[in-house]
């Protein structure tokens, strides 16, 4: 079983306008339309199972909307694959009825993105969020890390996110990107002892640039080699490493690909690409 835990979808009305406008600011190339049927296309095409939609709350006003979509999605997981976390910005002021709804609803778990949000995840906002879905037994899934499409943003790096987990103590928290997006050795440094999970996206090999005249120095498109990307598999542990591709950023074929190549036993490599993911999902329902 493959299981994506890490994609984005966007509603077929804005979707085009929203990753062109994303394209533009990162330069980096696109693998489908951004709706959900090329996630369902791509799903298809590359053998994967199921897929995790992580929606981005960029302001407080959308956070019902978002999760009223969400709870939409899952109504029709079991026949598409397609399965729906929620989203919370932390300036909302109705967060914590708003993770209570969501729960109550069947959602599993949420995505936070600092980013775009604006907010530190060790800020006080945030901390009280991440408290209440470790209460509500909900799954977070962090933008870790820099972001190529908003360079100078608020940034979850990994000292921010230690500084995090130690007020909030264990919980369910994925930090996306390999533990933080160009941050890696200090992730290294920090994170694999509190017992989180890491997902693969955008992490390993090299970002495609966009077809634009946007001229890329060949180093930062350098993402994690082979060795490198082994060397943090082995420290956070491969049982808690899940595949993520943050598609449409990344083709999945190419992606689960990687996997197979890499020098791994066949029961590591079915781990990260759904094993460890399902048994995830399973604690809370799915």
């Amino acid at each position: 079983m493959i299981i994506d835990i890490h994609t984005h979808m966007f509603p077929l009305k804005i979707a085009a306008s929203a990753l062109r406008s994303m394209q533009q600011n990162s330069h980096i190339a696109l693998f489908s339309d951004g709706t959900e049927t090329g996630l369902a296309e791509n799903m298809k095409r590359a053998g994967v199972d199921l897929a995790v939609v992580q929606p981005v709350a960029t302001n407080p006003e959308k956070v019902s909307r978002i999760n009223d979509a969400a709870i939409m999605v899952n109504e029709h997981f079991r026949g598409n694959g397609i399965l729906s976390f929620g989203g919370i910005h932390p300036a909302c002021s109705y967060w914590e009825a708003e993770l209570e709804r969501i729960r109550e609803a069947g959602i599993v778990g949420i995505k936070l993105h600092p980013a775009y949000d604006h907010v530190d995840i060790d800020d006080p906002r945030s901390i009280a969020i991440l408290r209440k879905c470790r209460d509500l037994d909900l799954i977070v899934l962090l933008h870790s890390g820099k972001d190529v499409g908003i360079p100078g943003a608020t940034e979850a790096v990994p000292s921010r996110i230690r500084n995090a987990l130690d007020k909030v103590g264990q919980m369910k928290l994925i930090a996306a990107h390999m533990g933080g997006w160009k941050c890696w050795q200090e992730g290294r440094n920090l994170l694999p002892e509190t017992g989180i999970f890491i997902d693969t996206a955008f992490a390993l090999g090299r970002m495609e640039p966009a077809p634009d005249q946007y001229k890329w120095d060949e180093d930062d498109l350098c993402l994690l080699n082979e060795d490198e990307f082994c060397e943090l598999l082995y420290a956070y542990g491969t049982d808690h490493v899940l595949f993520g591709t943050d598609s449409p950023w990344a083709d999945s074929e190419k992606e689960i690909r990687k996997i197979k190549q890499l020098p791994l036993s066949r029961s590591e490599i079915d781990g990260i690409l759904g094993g460890n993911s399902k048994k995830l999902l399973n604690t809370v329902g799915i």
